[in-house]
């Protein structure tokens, strides 16, 4: 035992010195950022993907100082949409205005004679679910 472990020290020991490990650096230390100095910025971006129904938009403005506005929208699952407003600065903090607008309601015959459809396929399929079959139970 003792004799392979000098050969496998002799064999793979150099390997050890052989490679000198690599320093890598992040940033320069020597060069100096200055955090504080005032950057506005505007930025929006929008999605519309009428095939998965993501529907989204959003919008903000900073003047650079800490005080900045936006707002952003997004079609709920259930057809709603979500509208949020919010201002937020150094005074006031951060401030939302949350609002739901609700899905549109269409009535139409079609509707009606769709549900009616739905009604009669579900029936056709589940005879039991509105029978005394439970009852025995």
């Amino acid at each position: 035992m003792t004799t392979k472990l000098i050969m496998f020290a002799a064999l793979f020991g150099h390997l050890a010195f052989a490679y000198q490990p690599i320093e890598y650096k992040s940033y320069d230390a020597d060069h100096h950022y200055d955090h504080a100095a005032p950057k506005p910025y505007h930025f929006e971006y929008g999605v519309k993907d009428l095939h998965t129904n993501d529907i989204k938009s959003q919008h903000e403005l900073s003047d650079g100082h800490g005080n900045v506005k936006g707002s952003y929208r997004l079609v709920e699952p259930d057809g709603s949409t979500r509208v949020v407003e919010y201002t937020a600065d150094h005074e006031h903090g951060f401030n939302a205005v949350v609002k739901k607008i609700d899905a549109p309601h269409y009535q139409s015959d079609y509707s009606a004679h769709t549900t009616d459809n739905h009604q009669q396929q579900h029936e056709l399929l589940h005879p039991y679910d509105h029978s005394s079959y439970d009852k025995f139970y």
